[in-house]
């Protein structure tokens, strides 16, 4: 009797062990779930950044260099740091990866980690029509080049990505950075009939950096020459009428300068088939000084040939075209700078 009891006891001591292990999951199996992988679906990897890095940033040739730490954390067979490719890379060949680990290595958690530190130059299109006010987004494209969404699933690890506190661009403010994770889609399979008929989607992270020129490079070094050349033809107007010589000669002086100093910051500009802010600017400022030197030759000819017998009137009329030119400059820049995008 004591022997069936004590069988009978060990029989349900197993069952319930064996239930137990059913209902809940233990060891790496708890991990895997805490860390947000299920079975049967896509592999999940967090992909973080840290550039520390950027230099040659070319508009002309739409290209900037780079350095960043690009990390992977993930459960699951796949290594994502040996199929990942930065599509916006343009020299493959200059493109160097190095393994911070020669293998992934085992979080606490369970999960898997590689870290890789990339240079390369990267293509970005840029657009110049805030020229020399305009902002950048400079960013690099990371996808899977073999593993489909259906395998694999990036996440931006928003949590640890940013900008080195060091890092600085000459001639560029840095003003913020972001990143984001989604599906890319396209609309072919590439030739692989595994991925069906219909196009295939990619997992894919953007990481960018947006940069914008310094106000005062437009302040002190486009601005400023422009206003001094406004402010010689205006004193043009200022002498009296019957010096036509010397009125007509620096308004003259003014339109020429004004073509040469457009031809010195367009001459660092890619070609481009629309106006730049700047250029709008410099519109403003050569229906200006065209206005001045049409009144200055029709108010000396008008002397000239004695028509005019009151030059109090022509000089105070001089006076008011001053007034009424530097205000309708002041407002066309504003508006110009309001409406530009």
């Amino acid at each position: 009797m004591l022997f069936l009891l004590r069988l009978f006891a060990i029989a349900i001591l197993g069952l319930f062990s064996i239930m137990q292990g059913q209902g809940a999951p233990s060891g790496k199996n708890a991990m895997t779930a805490a860390a947000g992988g299920h079975a049967g679906g896509p592999q999940l990897v967090d992909v973080g950044f840290w550039p520390t890095v950027i230099y040659n940033l070319d508009v002309d040739s739409n290209t900037f260099y780079a350095t960043t730490y690009v990390w992977f954390t993930w459960t699951g067979p796949i290594d994502p740091s040996e199929t990942a490719e930065f599509i916006n890379n343009v020299e493959s060949w200059g493109l160097t990866k190095v393994k911070t680990y020669p293998k992934p290595i085992d979080l606490p958690d369970g999960r898997k980690y590689q870290c890789l530190r990339l240079e390369g130059r990267f293509f970005q299109l840029f657009s110049l029509k805030r020229f020399p006010l305009e902002k950048h987004a400079l960013r690099i494209l990371l996808e899977d080049n073999t593993n489909d969404a259906s395998r694999v699933i990036y996440r931006f690890d928003r949590r640890n990505s940013g900008i080195d506190p060091h890092l600085n661009i000459p001639g560029w403010c840095i003003s913020q950075w972001n990143g984001s994770a989604g599906i890319r889609h396209y609309p072919t399979n590439l030739g692989d009939a595994t991925l069906g008929d219909h196009g295939s989607d990619y997992g894919s992270v953007i990481f960018e950096i947006e940069v914008t020129r310094p106000v005062n490079y437009f302040v002190w070094k486009m601005l400023l020459p422009l206003i001094i050349i406004l402010l010689a033809n205006w004193t043009a107007l200022l002498l009296h009428p019957s010096e036509l010589s010397s009125r007509a000669a620096m308004s003259g002086t003014a339109l020429l300068t004004t073509v040469f100093m457009q031809q010195g910051y367009t001459a660092k500009l890619p070609e481009v088939n629309y106006l730049v802010l700047m250029d709008k600017i410099y519109v403003v400022v050569y229906l200006l000084i065209l206005i001045s030197l049409m009144q200055v030759v029709f108010q000396g000819t008008m002397v000239k040939h004695r028509r005019i017998e009151d030059l109090r009137k022509v000089m105070l009329l001089d006076k008011i075209s001053v007034g009424v030119q530097a205000l309708f400059f002041a407002v066309s820049v504003w508006l110009i700078i309001a409406t530009t995008r």
